[in-house]
């Protein structure tokens, strides 16, 4: 898998997870275990066995032992305006927010980072907190700059409380 799609999944949990608190139902401090699920995988070039083998790495990257992460009472609100500048980090790109309508506890997203190694990239991010976690969908338009293809890539994110965090 290459390394920008690393990045990608690394960058998507961090998004999600920054999206959620503030003073509504948002989810509680503790270790929480992630989950991946990808529902749209179109990059050129990339069919059959071998999207079927990005899709399951993609995914035991994502949502294996090594997806639990803590989460602390201080991840709150404010971490909503602070996507477009993980984003543009993960990416390598200037991202500039188009649409933000979430609220303490809903995820309504969208972006445009330029400049990136794929080209411009739309990223769009939805999803709702609660208590014990969070449920999310993310996804990717991408168009190569030298070649001018398309690529996109999308997937279903979620978190559950798993217990504390250790000390």
């Amino acid at each position: 898998m290459s390394s920008y799609l690393k990045t990608i999944f690394l960058f998507a949990g961090t998004a999600i997870l920054s999206a959620c608190g503030s003073n509504a139902v948002t989810p509680e401090p503790g270790e929480y275990q992630q989950t991946v699920k990808i529902t749209t995988l179109d990059f050129p070039g990339i069919e059959g066995d071998a999207k079927a083998q990005m899709i399951e790495q993609m995914e035991g990257l994502s949502s294996g032992p090594a997806s639990k992460f803590c989460m602390d009472v201080e991840q709150g609100a404010n971490q909503w305006k602070e996507a477009a500048s993980q984003m543009a980090g993960a990416l390598g790109g200037n991202c500039d927010t188009i649409r933000d309508q979430g609220s303490a506890n809903t995820l309504d997203l969208e972006m445009l980072c330029k400049g990136t190694a794929r080209g411009d990239v739309t990223v769009k991010m939805t999803g709702t907190a609660r208590s014990d976690g969070y449920d999310s969908n993310m996804s990717f338009d991408m168009m190569d700059p030298g070649t001018k293809e398309n690529a996109k890539l999308a997937m279903d994110i979620g978190a559950n409380r798993v217990g504390d965090c250790a000390e």
